[in-house]
């Protein structure tokens, strides 16, 4: 029986929470059919998880979500505890812990300890803690998005069901992240409006994977026009097709973790030109939010997915370039609604 490499037991552990593609999902039942081990891992997997479905909805404190991964570690040197148990007593504990801490969001955040509790236990050693760490930052990522799904929404209410948006002149920028004039030159300024006027906090647009203290200070948001600077929103938003009706059609994504193209490859100040041209690498290259290993989208329907490809759109286009488009100066708009495109 051939043991399974790394990349084997992520693609395992994805398959049995449901996060492959088509293609992923064949290529992982093909390997449950031909090793034992696999389908064992599959099936150890599944019964770890199998306690979510009598959870209740309610959101995980981050001081717990780590103490159960430290406590998780400490069992698998150990040896000494069980996954039925930790699972019984972090249930106990969660429950006095949480109290009224319910919100439509609380389950995904809930279910992503247990899935790092299960992961641990299965997997063992430095790769496993790892990954774990990577699934509880993509699930509390994922909150985010949801609970800015939420903001937009209330936002809509409140003005006869209109999105946040800003008249902008043709050819004007759409990078300058931080700009405080009166033109509108980044794409960043129709989701401020959200924090501006309390629809969002300003924290959920940074990504909790890449949280530092540039991210964090005491804001007037009520004084500004756009995000400080390009620290304070590690998202990117979808660039209209300025042809293109109100609103959005169909299926399409708003919102994903922060385009690679325009994550490194920036102008150093605001007072610079963009010219980046893209290479293979960047081509293909997933946002840096999550190590390169995919990234969170969010659809205009309010469903949250983690994808490890970027064609996330329903139109299965590239999110992160136009089509035909190599070299970007960052007034560059889609010419049509089936060319997604999301930044900066």
């Amino acid at each position: 029986m051939t043991a399974l490499n790394d990349y084997q037991r992520e693609l395992l552990f994805d398959y049995s929470l449901g996060l492959t593609t088509e293609e992923q999902s064949a290529e992982a039942q093909a390997l449950v059919f031909s090793n034992e081990q696999a389908a064992t891992f599959v099936t150890s997997v599944r019964a770890a998880l199998s306690p979510l479905d009598s959870i209740g909805g309610e959101p995980c404190p981050d001081e717990l979500a780590e103490g159960t991964i430290w406590r998780a570690q400490q069992a698998v040197r150990t040896g000494n505890l069980q996954l039925t148990q930790l699972i019984e007593a972090e249930g106990r504990k969660s429950r006095r812990a949480l109290g009224l801490w319910r919100t439509m969001f609380g389950q995904f955040a809930r279910a992503a300890v247990f899935m790092i509790v299960g992961l641990v236990f299965i997997m063992g050693g430095k790769s496993a803690s790892n990954l774990a760490h990577q699934k509880y930052w993509q699930t509390k990522c994922g909150s985010q998005l949801a609970g800015m799904y939420q903001g937009l929404a209330n936002y809509k209410n409140d003005n006869a069901g209109q999105m946040p948006a800003f008249a902008s002149s043709p050819g004007a920028p759409w990078w300058k992240v931080g700009d405080q004039g009166t033109e509108n030159v980044s794409n960043t300024r129709r989701m401020w409006v959200l924090v501006k006027n309390d629809y969002v906090k300003q924290d959920a647009f940074v990504c909790p994977a890449r949280k530092t203290d540039k991210n964090s200070m005491d804001l007037d948001a009520k004084a500004l026009n756009d995000f400080p600077n390009r620290n304070y929103v590690l998202y990117s938003f979808r660039i209209g097709c300025p042809k293109s009706a109100e609103g959005e059609v169909g299926k399409r994504v708003l919102v994903a973790d922060r385009n690679p193209i325009f994550d490194l490859h920036f102008p150093a100040s605001l007072s610079e030109q963009m010219r980046i041209t893209l290479d293979k690498a960047l081509a293909n290259q997933n946002s840096i939010n999550h190590r390169g290993k995919g990234q969170n989208v969010l659809f205009c329907d309010g469903e949250v997915k983690f994808v490890k490809v970027r064609y996330a759109d329903v139109t299965l286009d590239d999110i992160f370039t136009l089509q035909d488009k190599t070299t970007y100066e960052g007034t560059e708009r889609p010419a049509n609604e089936t060319d997604a495109f999301l930044a900066p």
